[in-house]
């Protein structure tokens, strides 16, 4: 887990893609709809020219909530990016499907870029949570995870985490506007039905 970098978020307008596929670094591979996110796109990336996943949050948070709490099977919101399924010893995204399947397979050392516009609302430990849940969350083991040791995110800072280190988003303290970025490398191998479609791309 690293800083690299900072952005400038645009107006906030409620725009959102979950996990679309498009070229990192490339801001002519993501549609017209996303045209306010072009300059973060050009700057921000893990490998230029390779294919990403892009997520863009654009949604109101209340006072009290947490942006990921509503989704936590426990108290604290903790979790990893990537669940395991437990007989292959797979990482995947989504929970899993019937039949112990599942429709997306992440490789181990994928890496991630978060950033979001609001401070102290995502936590993240410099750690790495091999034993995790089907679907990532481990709540549960929110106790090997102090606040003392965290680092809170600050508005615009990009920072650089793996499948397995845990983050967790923090309740608010004011009703806001949030905007949630998130780049995933190459390493992804399916789809869920929810991803983004990006009309550009064959993939």
């Amino acid at each position: 887990m690293t800083q690299v970098g900072t952005i400038t978020f645009p107006e906030y307008s409620g725009v959102r893609c979950l996990m679309m596929p498009y070229i990192q670094g490339d801001p002519d591979s993501v549609p017209d709809h996303y045209d306010a996110y072009r300059p973060i796109i050009k700057s921000t990336y893990l490998a230029e020219g390779e294919i990403g996943f892009l997520t863009i949050d654009e949604s109101p948070v209340t006072k009290g909530s947490a942006h990921r709490g509503a989704h936590a099977a426990h108290g604290r919101a903790v979790h990893t990016e990537a669940g395991l399924l437990p007989e292959s010893g797979q990482f995947m995204w989504g929970g899993g499907s019937w039949g112990g399947r599942a429709n997306v397979i992440l490789d181990r050392d994928l890496q991630v870029l978060l950033a979001n516009n609001l401070a102290d609302s995502c936590a993240l430990w410099d750690a790495v949570h091999l034993d995790t849940s089907l679907d990532g969350d481990i709540g549960d083991q929110a106790h090997l995870y102090p606040y003392k040791d965290a680092t809170l995110m600050q508005p615009g800072e990009v920072h650089r985490i793996g499948i397995l280190t845990p983050h967790e988003s923090m309740p608010v303290e004011t009703d806001f506007d949030r905007q949630f970025l998130r780049i995933i490398g190459s390493g992804v191998r399916g789809r869920e039905p929810y991803f983004t479609v990006n009309p550009l791309l064959s993939a």
